[in-house]
């Protein structure tokens, strides 16, 4: 078999809503590698929203803000950042619309207090209470600005942005915003209509997968990709095999190559057992 750069959505995927990393996934991604080929992080998080334990698991590089950053053995392969222009009109958006934000920078996640208060409350809320270490890395990095519209310039290094509670659903947010932005949806069911990912046109995972391969010199088809959710729709289609995790969206599965168990079925190892990866 040809060496395959595998690509791994984090949530959902390798790591479940509870924020377990379930055993199975670590042997099978350990066996890959001895098997000589290569594993990538592909995330909608920013690298700075990325726990230790998968930094430091192995990973041979990282495609993450969707698409927006790419690094392949701790160097930078690629970049894609917002316009002062687009962060201001972005901004004001979802200001003038009350829609609750996080912008997600290389280095920090930045906010007004106001809607930082308010994701802190509403992600506790959907966890229950429960204490999850993904969650904590994903706010530990948080930065409050109450003026960011005034403040753009000091964030060239915005990737995209993740809001909150909208009244409007994501196709409506896409138009309004003409045509300089893609919307995407995010993973958690009950709030696909309210709650969405905000990236630069053309900018996602699928673009993300091809600065890499590129870099590599990997032929398109000796990849795969594990996702399940609505910002693995681009990536499920371009790589060769693209696995749905057995949680996934029924939309996702359709586009899927094969669908594997449930994340805590142990999903990721049955899935690269049966491409024959492990």
């Amino acid at each position: 078999m040809n060496i395959k750069a595998i690509f791994f959505d984090i949530d959902g995927t390798l790591i479940n809503f509870d924020g377990e990393f379930p055993e199975s996934a670590k042997v099978a991604l350990r066996e890959a590698k001895k098997n000589g080929h290569k594993i990538f992080l592909c995330s909608g998080r920013s690298k700075c929203q990325i726990e230790d334990r998968l930094l430091e698991f192995g990973f041979d590089g990282f495609v993450t803000a969707s698409g927006a950053y790419v690094e392949y053995e701790g160097k930078e392969v690629f970049s894609s950042y917002m316009t002062e222009a687009q962060l201001k009109n972005l901004i004001s958006f979802c200001e003038e619309n009350q829609i609750i934000y996080m912008l997600q920078c290389t280095d920090a996640t930045v906010s007004s207090r106001f809607c930082l208060d308010a994701m802190h409350q509403g992600f506790l809320a959907r966890m229950k209470n429960k204490k999850a270490s993904n969650l904590e890395k994903i706010f530990a990095s948080e930065r409050c600005d109450d003026n960011i519209v005034a403040n753009a310039s000091r964030y060239l290094n915005a990737e995209k942005l993740c809001y909150h509670n909208s009244k409007k659903g994501p196709e409506e947010v896409e138009a309004d915003l003409g045509g300089e932005f893609q919307v995407t949806s995010m993973s958690f069911s009950e709030m696909q209509k309210t709650s969405g990912e905000i990236t630069i046109k053309g900018v996602d995972k699928a673009l993300g997968i091809q600065k890499m391969i590129e870099y590599l010199g990997i032929d398109l088809a000796d990849t795969v990709a594990f996702g399940d959710g609505p910002n693995d729709y681009e990536m499920m289609e371009y790589v060769a095999t693209g696995v749905a995790m057995g949680n996934a969206s029924d939309d996702l599965k359709s586009l899927a190559s094969l669908v594997t168990t449930a994340i805590n079925e142990d999903g990721i190892y049955n899935g690269m057992k049966k491409l024959g990866l492990i």
